[in-house]
């Protein structure tokens, strides 16, 4: 009867879990990627290679996906930095017109394919990545300051799209 009694936790405990998947659902053929340069559309000249440079430290970081050159990469991934946002958060005590805290929204469109069968994946999707910062009354180099940081949340928002990508079942 003990053993009943001690079995019977042990079986819903091991039924849990049985669904549970060790490491990534993206195949592994489709995991050497190439991953251009971001396309940049904003007025910061940074804007695209800090965001491309997020997402490749990202993408190293995780493990899932192997950066590899252009000729030797399975999957493909290409993004157009479309936007540089801001959201006045805070404004100072002095000066209550002009703002000293602000919410930086980076947007893009991301796009994902198969070198080998031309297959697409993700083909425009818009990405958002929100940060906050403090200009010190100066805007410009406040924005301009944030962009690492919301270029990384940007990286992590295209990661977790690479990672649910799963080819057409033929």
């Amino acid at each position: 009867m003990t053993r009943a009694l001690f079995a019977l936790p042990l079986l819903a405990l091991l039924a849990g879990c049985a669904g549970y998947r060790l490491g990534s659902p993206v195949p592994e053929a489709l995991r050497s990627v190439h991953v251009a340069a971001f396309e940049n559309q904003t007025a910061y000249p940074m804007a695209g290679a800090i965001a491309t440079q997020q997402t490749l430290d990202a993408l190293i970081e995780d493990g899932t996906f192997t950066p590899t050159g252009y000729d030797e990469a399975r999957l493909r991934v290409q993004a157009t930095i479309t936007g540089v946002g801001t959201h006045a958060v805070s404004y100072s005590r002095n000066n209550n017109i002009v703002p000293n805290e602000y919410h930086v929204i980076l947007s893009a469109r991301l796009y994902a394919f198969d070198a080998l069968t031309g297959e697409t994946y993700i083909n425009g999707k818009p990405i958002h990545a929100i940060d906050g910062t403090l200009t010190r009354n100066d805007y410009q180099t406040g924005i301009t300051d944030s962009l690492p940081r919301v270029s990384r949340k940007l990286a992590q928002a295209i990661l977790t799209e690479l990672q649910g990508i799963s080819p057409k079942a033929d």
